[in-house]
């Protein structure tokens, strides 16, 4: 997993969090304190169909704009319009109040109106909210002026309503964008660590699949070479060539160990079969069945069998791979010696024929794909 990835899924489960809480407050003081309020006031209200109204329409609003905040699709476009539709639907309520109450018991809208800004703009810039809330004031500020209601005792208890409401939903908004600001700084920290973390582990895969590769040239190879250059062996002995040869087939398989392609079993036995072809050999390579996913020390020993036969051949081979429900099972038959196939390369069930008279070597190795009961 990438650090992108690994940011954005922590990320956006902390931000889902915060909405969820947001939603609930909004949902239980619009649903719950002003539908209160507006039981109790409902006889001073004029006309009372339009304080209804403007109730049902906070519904609506806060639905639409809760479940396109949940479900992270609510644009910057539809969060202003959905704002900018609660303010208006505001002022409708506010002008079903009784003169001078716009502060006073009966007013609900101010307040839920601003909560309705923190819940639509939370994720945009700060100043849109503060614009919304600025604008919620002055509706306020506008209709009590309008009822002649400005006086010195109005206008205190109005900054101290501002100071409050206001302050809260500001305060609100400012700690879950710091919150939401704090988590994405932590989920760096640990992707980053995360990815330090992947990084050394396949370096440290790296340098131990070219160590086991370095022994084994040590091993095998460097001997070969080491007896060919001080003339110890000679290059027309056929013991002394069969050995190049199955330790050549045994390189190419090496270096395509590693390649990332769709079937890697059939690949490497393609890279064993290219070094026969180079000596002369005709070889056929038959696949049935669809391969499944196979450890890299089991294709090892699939194809070491038919490496060696392969090897061998003199002039013609055929190499069969079959994948049943049970097991995939790698033979091949070749114009080979008896004396190819000493033993077993590993634990896997092998089965070896030589028939004499036409001089073929059959050699079949099973790996089960279920294990055995």
């Amino acid at each position: 997993m990438t650090v992108g990835v690994v940011e954005g899924v922590v990320a956006t489960r902390f931000a889902k969090a915060v909405n969820i809480g947001l939603v609930a407050i909004v949902g239980v003081w619009h649903l719950g304190l002003d539908t209160v309020l507006v039981l109790r006031g409902w006889p001073t209200y004029e006309p009372r169909a339009a304080a209804a109204g403007a109730w049902l329409a906070l519904v609506v609003i806060q639905t639409a704009g809760s479940v396109l905040l949940l479900r992270d699709v609510l644009s910057g476009r539809t969060a202003r319009l959905l704002a900018a539709a609660a303010l208006v639907t505001g002022v409708v309520a506010t002008a079903t109040y009784p003169p001078g109450g716009a502060i006073g018991d009966v007013s609900w809208a101010w307040n839920t109106v601003g909560w309705f800004g923190v819940l639509l703009l939370v994720q945009r810039p700060l100043w849109e909210l503060i614009t919304l809330l600025a604008a919620n004031t002055a509706v306020t500020v506008g209709f009590l002026a309008a009822d002649g209601a400005l006086d010195q005792v109005t206008v205190s208890r109005l900054l101290a309503a501002v100071y409050t409401t206001a302050g809260i939903q500001l305060t609100f908004a400012y700690l879950a964008r710091r919150l939401n600001d704090g988590a994405r700084e932590a989920t760096e920290v640990a992707a980053a660590q995360a990815e330090h973390l992947a990084r050394a582990t396949a370096d440290e895969a790296v340098h131990a699949e070219r160590r086991r590769r370095y022994e084994y040239l040590r091993v095998r190879v460097e001997p070969l070479l080491r007896g060919l250059a001080e003339r110890r062996l000679d290059p027309g002995d056929t013991v002394v060539r069969r050995r190049a040869a199955v330790e050549a087939a045994r390189l190419r398989r090496l270096f395509v160990e590693t390649d990332d392609t769709p079937h890697p079993l059939l690949n490497e036995l393609r890279a064993c079969a290219d070094v026969a072809e180079r000596r002369g050999v005709r070889v056929t390579l038959l696949s049935y069945g669809e391969l499944p996913g196979l450890p890299t020390t089991v294709r090892r020993e699939l194809a070491e069998g038919t490496l060696l036969v392969l090897a061998a051949a003199g002039t013609r081979a055929r190499v069969t791979v079959v994948t049943t429900s049970d097991e995939v099972v790698v033979s091949v038959v070749a114009d080979a010696p008896p004396e190819t196939l000493e033993k077993a390369p590993g634990p896997l069930t092998v089965s070896a024929v030589y028939d004499q008279e036409e001089d073929q070597l059959w050699w079949e190795t099973r790996w089960p794909l279920r294990p055995a009961p």
